[in-house]
């Protein structure tokens, strides 16, 4: 009974190593610096996908207290490559598909392992993507 507790536990810890290693080894990470109900600032590590002059997040479901916050438009910032860059945010559910387009096409084999682990598909998730502009730039 010890072994197969052992070979359990050695099981779930590779499934969420592998996870873990996909989210932070497979590509581009950035701490998204997310307000929060309580006045303050949430850092959150997310992938981040770009086309032309806009950029992409996914993080979070609909009725999110700071998603909400941005759904018509508000300022957001993220910590790319050691920077604080400052951004326009705006909800755009219209843009799912392009996003998760976008996102095989940065991270490939690291977003085909979450997607698999995860046990989720493009149609079924129910993240929102934010499309994201930086201020003074044509478009906003």
């Amino acid at each position: 009974m010890k072994h197969v507790l052992v070979v359990m536990a050695g099981i779930v810890l590779m499934y969420f190593g592998l996870i873990f290693a996909a989210s932070e080894l497979g590509g581009e990470v950035v701490t998204l610096l997310r307000p929060s109900a309580d006045g303050d600032v949430d850092e959150v590590r997310i992938w981040f996908t770009e086309a032309g002059s806009d950029a992409f997040i996914e993080h979070g479901t609909d009725g999110d207290w700071w998603l909400e916050r941005v759904k018509s438009g508000g300022p957001l910032s993220l910590m790319r490559a050691g920077l604080k860059v400052d951004y326009f945010a705006v909800s755009a559910p219209d843009l799912h598909a392009r996003y998760h387009e976008l996102r095989r096409e940065k991270y490939g084999i690291a977003d085909q392992i979450i997607e698999q682990l995860s046990f989720s598909s493009v149609d079924a998730c129910d993240g929102v993507v934010v499309r994201l502009k930086r201020p003074g730039r044509s478009g906003t």
